[in-house]
């Protein structure tokens, strides 16, 4: 059978199997078509925890439902979750039960919610209230649930009626949909039909947090409903929710279908585990209710440590649009500046964040920080930063935020210092966290990979002798000013050769020295009196491959070579010395515990660095980094195939819509 693809939520598959986005046009579309041609039909909709942001400003699902009865909250007929209710064994699945109380107690104390970019309510919001409160919920004008749920035969004013006469001495609130404070729909109820006495919530409050003031809740078919269940509140059903009939609310209809009574760890289960699925958005890949929680509440922390007046300072002009995909809020709340004086014309004052490159100095900046008890944010490029040089001004997918030091500054604390000081890091971590090795040693993944790997013979190297890779650095470069004390290259080369006077000493130059960019050139005479070969022109992986030992002074190569399980002697102090994995010629007396290489991974890749996908310039997770670093890193070292690829796709896309206009009909 021929198909055709009607829009972006309903396929007319060749099996006849049609798919619909639930209640929605696309949906009847659906059951249109299976009623007409046969096969099966499979509604979708969104979960129950949806996203960080609002579904209608585009921000990114991490649960489905998929339905091939009916659809969660279309009462008028059984869905495939009201099955569930009736039908699954929950007494027998003990590890169900614990997993629904975990996640319970997750939402109440992380306030994970449908959507969550919400702030909290305020600590001081009911603090003229010494009443009991109640909530009324109001919803959006048309909403599916409304009318499938059968929350139509009551009206939002009879509710706040009832709430009234039931509750004499109660508050009684109500509370206006998030999409109608964004102006995206309208609302249930008009304002004239509200009466005075009826208190307004119209702030956009995070839902958890706010019904934790709450004694009870009247709802239609709203999902805070369920909300309010898992929070202990009494809950009065004027519609049919999925939630309704099974014995934990208070009913004003009745539906025959719903048989059982449940306990609310049976309902949990039934809805949020049995009946959904999830997807890691930022991941890309599968997950389950705990990783979509705890990675919503890590994004929204996230998105909450840069919220405000952005004022940033030393960025250059080809830097500040990259810079802006980390930092994902509206246009006008970003500032570039080169000066203090400039930053005040843009409206700086006491409550803004500002956030400096590197180790530039901004003394007026400094000081008025200080003054004003401002937190400066210390911005570096990442542990893995692109295909190409910086040097070269290519785009950074990776990047670290501080707001205690930063990372190469030995001289103080910074926050990764702080992590692996006092971070506990659980068993998934340190699984991710090997894995994570694998991957970058497998795909010979390190900060630029734009080096070519080639077979490397070292010609006079003598049988049993230890071979030592010696990493030049830029050294005019803040790691060695503030890592290394200044120190040279050439006293590097001098002291690897004191210290391994035997060994086959190979020097690689930093490739931005060897690019002409920066400084820390030696030339190859002297160099080679302290060394047996100088290699400039091949990847690390290449180089790694060969050796048994690296000496450095700052280089990230060093933790590289950890990664590749190697020997590493440090001659100044990078982040990873100090934790007993390197052997150190300083010591930093504030590094005080053991590290294993899974936890300083860990601390260093999870949770110090940002990462955003290439593809979609969205944050994301360094796994999705790596994939399409690996993509381009090939691409970046065969330029013609890259070309001819591209050539090939756009022919492709070509064919394809000439094929589309061919066969397109209108059904």
């Amino acid at each position: 059978m021929n198909y055709h693809l009607y829009n972006t939520k309903t396929i007319l598959l060749k099996e006849q199997n049609f798919r619909g986005w639930g209640r929605k046009r696309s949906g009847r579309f659906a059951s249109y078509c299976q009623k007409k041609f046969g096969g099966t039909i499979t509604l979708l909709e969104d979960g129950f925890i949806r996203s960080l942001g609002l579904g209608v400003n585009g921000s990114p699902s991490f649960s489905l439902v998929e339905d091939d009865i009916g659809i969660y909250y279309d009462a008028t007929t059984p869905s495939k979750l009201e099955n569930i209710l009736n039908e699954y064994d929950f007494k027998s699945d003990e590890a169900l039960e614990a997993l629904a109380k975990e996640a319970m107690t997750y939402m109440r104390e992380y306030h994970i919610s449908k959507y969550n970019d919400a702030p909290n309510i305020s600590d001081d919001y009911f603090k003229d209230e010494s009443k009991e409160r109640v909530l009324i919920v109001a919803q959006t004008n048309g909403d599916s649930s409304l009318e499938y749920g059968l929350g139509d035969k009551f009206s939002t004013k009879e509710m706040i009626a009832d709430a009234f006469r039931e509750n004499p001495n109660a508050s009684v609130y109500l509370k206006i949909h998030p999409d109608v404070l964004s102006g995206k729909k309208a609302s249930d109820i008009s304002s004239d039909e509200i009466p005075k006495a009826c208190k307004i919530i119209d702030e956009n409050i995070n839902p958890i947090s706010l019904l934790k003031h709450f004694k009870k809740v009247y709802t239609k078919t709203s999902g805070m409903g369920m909300e309010a269940l898992i929070l202990g509140l009494d809950v009065l059903c004027y519609g049919m929710p999925f939630y309704a009939g099974w014995g934990l609310t208070i009913d004003k209809q009745v539906c025959k279908r719903r048989t059982r009574t449940l306990t609310l760890e049976e309902l949990f289960v039934g809805a949020y585990i049995l009946y959904t699925k999830y997807y890691n958005p930022y991941a890309k890949k599968e997950s389950d209710i705990m990783d979509t929680m705890r990675t919503i509440n890590r994004y929204r922390t996230l998105k909450g440590e840069h919220q405000g007046a952005l004022y940033f300072f030393g960025f250059l002009p080809w830097k500040r649009k990259n810079i802006k995909l980390f930092f994902p809020l509206e246009r006008d709340k970003i500032f570039f500046c080169d000066t203090l004086e400039e930053a005040k014309k843009k409206g700086l004052n006491g409550d803004v964040k500002i956030y400096i490159w590197g180790k530039k100095a901004f003394d007026e900046v400094e000081t008025y920080a200080k003054e004003k008890e401002i937190i400066i944010h210390r911005v570096e490029d990442g542990f893995v930063r692109s295909v190409s040089l910086g040097s070269d001004l290519s785009k950074a997918y990776s990047l670290v935020v501080d707001t205690r030091g930063i990372y190469f500054d030995a001289t103080q604390e910074s926050d990764l210092e702080h992590i692996l000081n006092t971070y506990d890091f659980d068993e998934k971590f340190i699984v991710r966290s090997q894995k994570l090795q694998n991957y970058l040693v497998e795909k010979k993944i390190s900060k630029y990979n734009a080096s070519q790997d080639k077979k490397i013979t070292l010609k006079r190297l003598k049988e049993g002798q230890s071979v030592v890779l010696v990493v030049g650095q830029v050294e005019d470069d803040a790691s060695i000013v503030y890592g290394a004390r200044g120190m040279t290259n050439l006293q590097l080369l001098k002291e690897a050769r004191e210290n391994a006077p035997d060994a086959y000493i190979i020097y690689k130059p930093h490739p931005d020295v060897l690019a002409g960019n920066r400084v820390g050139n030696i030339t190859q005479e002297i160099a080679l009196n302290y060394c047996d070969e100088i290699i400039v022109d091949a990847s690390l992986d290449s180089v790694l491959e060969l050796v048994d030992e690296v000496h450095i002074m700052t280089s990230l190569v060093g933790f590289e070579a950890l990664i590749r399980g190697k020997k590493v002697t440090t001659y100044g102090l990078p982040f990873y010395a100090g934790w007993g994995l390197t052997t150190d010629k300083r010591k930093c007396e504030r590094r005080v515990r053991e590290r294993s290489l899974d936890e300083l991974v860990a601390g260093t890749f999870f949770i110090y660095s940002k990462y955003i996908d290439p593809k979609t310039d969205q944050i994301g997770e360094i796994e999705v980094l790596l994939e399409e670093i690996e993509k381009q890193k090939y691409y970046y070292n065969n330029r013609l195939a890259y070309r001819v690829s591209i050539k090939i796709k756009n022919f492709l896309l070509r064919k394809k819509e000439a094929v589309k206009r061919a066969l397109n009909f209108t059904g």
